[in-house]
């Protein structure tokens, strides 16, 4: 992916006439897009196996959207974002549907969501946005705008994990839709913290060592 990534964006430079910054802006775009697409497609492959296909597209899409304004912790290289990205989104789609996705009382539901809610105020008010070496934010503007989508959105999960718990009567694989959405509030919480790191680092270090040797 990175060859392919870097000789495309070298053609894309030289027919636009970019500088070289400009050059690896591109190159890591394309490589966030190829990142995207191997985890897409095989956690879809998993997920159609397994028939967690809809829980696993719920936190694929769900996490993207949330990290897109919080930020949190990453892996250095590809080959440690493409494991930790598909081991998690699987681990958590099928705990959700196997383990958690049985009828419960709406009540329990709603205080679960509450309970992760809070944690999820607390973090974020104290980390949000959490950049990376590559890609620091410096603009106040910027932090201020970040933070804002980072809190509405964590609204917006949290209603429609109550949402899907109260629909759940209707359709039981509601519940376990539930639960992905309160996963997603809760990991993307965690890679806003320090421990989100280090868990992060723990994880891939041996892939992260491969690449950068």
């Amino acid at each position: 992916m990175e060859k392919a990534a870097h000789k495309l964006s070298e053609r894309i430079a030289f027919h636009l006439q970019y500088h070289e910054e400009k050059r690896s802006v591109v190159e890591y775009g394309l490589l966030a897009i190829f990142n995207i697409i191997i985890i897409g497609v095989t956690i879809s492959c998993i997920g159609s196996i397994f028939s967690i296909f809809y829980e696993c597209a719920v936190i694929f899409i769900g996490v993207g959207i949330l990290k897109k304004s919080t930020g949190g912790a990453h892996a250095e290289t590809l080959t440690g974002c493409v494991i930790v990205s598909v081991l998690s989104i699987t681990l958590f789609a099928a705990v959700s549907r196997y383990a958690l996705g049985f009828p419960m009382s709406i009540f329990l539901n709603i205080g679960m969501t509450l309970a992760v809610l809070l944690a999820g105020v607390i973090v974020f008010y104290r980390s949000v946005p959490v950049d990376s070496p590559n890609k620091p934010i410096r603009k106040p503007e910027k932090i201020r705008r970040l933070r804002r989508q980072s809190f509405v959105l964590l609204g917006l999960f949290s209603a429609f994990s109550v949402l899907a718990a109260v629909l759940a009567p209707v359709y039981e694989r509601f519940y376990s839709i539930a639960f992905c959405i309160r996963f997603i509030l809760l990991w993307q919480t965690f890679m806003l913290t320090t421990y989100g790191n280090r868990f992060i680092r723990f994880l891939t270090k041996k892939y992260d060592d491969k690449e950068v040797m």
